[in-house]
């Protein structure tokens, strides 16, 4: 995980391909210039008589989208997957709507045959080879995915899914030049990809070209305004500028269109907490806690929440020893 720390009051962490940006809490009442320095793993213990709360743990963010297979009409369920594929047996859109829901479903082990069938009965279609290597992302089996999705490019040069997707591998891989050159040619192809923008924003915040990044989040929310990612990731180039409000504003858009995303919901703990307003702070991590308890997020937001709720513990009243607790 490549981590940055932006003064004492912001951390933002990048972690896997298509991670977005979390804001992270250091030394939580307070402000400084932007700073290299890498951000503790561990929160840090309260210095005596402080009235400031430590730092909690950086967030590691939001597990990216899984591989985008191409874009198809309103999702059907499992079940009528199954049903069609029953029915239309040498169908290439039956399997690609049942491996889908397989994925939708978070079974990709179950969307791995359905996905080779669909490569048997369609092998000259990039679609194909682009869902196949997508599901081999999710196994990671990346040697496999690179494979499928060079078939398909060659296939379709012009497929922008297939772009998309070779970037989220160069990325899984560690080579962000190549990931960046994908996800740029990717914006340049039809059908539009609000989330190779979201992707490239990303990768230009880590090389320190903030305004490119902001550009490429309002690109993508100009092609889907309901883009959770973007919104996400805009809220955080703009709280850095202390554009807060306007970036509060955009946690909770998004969380609107989806009320149990535990980054928009992390984001808005940060910006309580920020705001010194701790008790408030506690409780949207708790919702993040809540929602799932395994994904990293969260284990920041429990981090986090102990370490102001220590803080908060200091500050109250201690009774003077030998005081009488009982009346007379």
């Amino acid at each position: 995980m490549r981590t940055m720390r932006l003064g004492r009051t912001l951390a933002l962490s990048i972690l896997g391909p298509m991670a977005v940006l979390a804001l992270g809490v250091a030394a939580l009442a307070q402000t400084g210039s932007p700073a290299g320095s890498t951000a503790s793993q561990t929160p840090a213990q309260p210095p005596a008589g402080s009235q400031t709360p430590p730092p909690a743990t950086p967030p590691a963010t939001q597990t990216s989208p899984t591989p985008t297979p191409p874009a198809s009409a309103k999702p059907m369920t499992i079940e009528q997957a199954e049903a069609a594929v029953k029915s239309s047996p040498k169908d290439p859109a039956a399997y690609l709507a049942l491996g889908s829901a397989y994925r939708r479903a978070g079974r990709p082990k179950d969307a791995l045959p359905v996905f080779q069938k669909l490569v048997t009965i369609a092998p000259n279609a990039a679609a194909s080879h682009v869902s196949l290597g997508a599901v081999y992302m999710d196994l990671k089996r990346n040697d496999d995915a690179y494979k499928e999705f060079q078939k398909a490019i060659k296939l379709d040069p012009k497929d922008a899914t297939a772009q998309f997707n070779l970037g989220n591998y160069y990325q899984e891989v560690g080579r962000r030049d190549d990931a960046a050159a994908a996800y740029k040619h990717a914006t340049e192809l039809p059908p539009p990809l609000p989330d190779a923008w979201v992707n490239l924003g990303l990768i230009q915040a880590e090389v320190g070209k903030g305004d490119e990044a902001m550009s490429s989040y309002k690109k993508a929310l100009a092609i889907d305004s309901t883009n959770v990612r973007a919104l996400c990731n805009l809220g955080n180039s703009t709280y850095q500028l202390g554009r807060i409000p306007e970036a509060t504003s955009m946690y909770r858009k998004a969380l609107t269109i989806d009320p149990k995303n535990q980054e928009a919901l992390y984001n808005m703990g940060v910006a309580f907490a920020d705001a010194q307003m701790y008790r408030e702070a506690i409780r949207y991590w708790q919702k993040v806690v809540g929602i799932d308890s395994t994904a990293t997020v969260a284990q920041s937001a429990h981090s986090s929440i102990q370490v102001l709720q220590e803080f908060l513990n200091q500050q109250k009243p201690k009774q003077p020893a030998g005081a009488s607790t009982g009346g007379h």
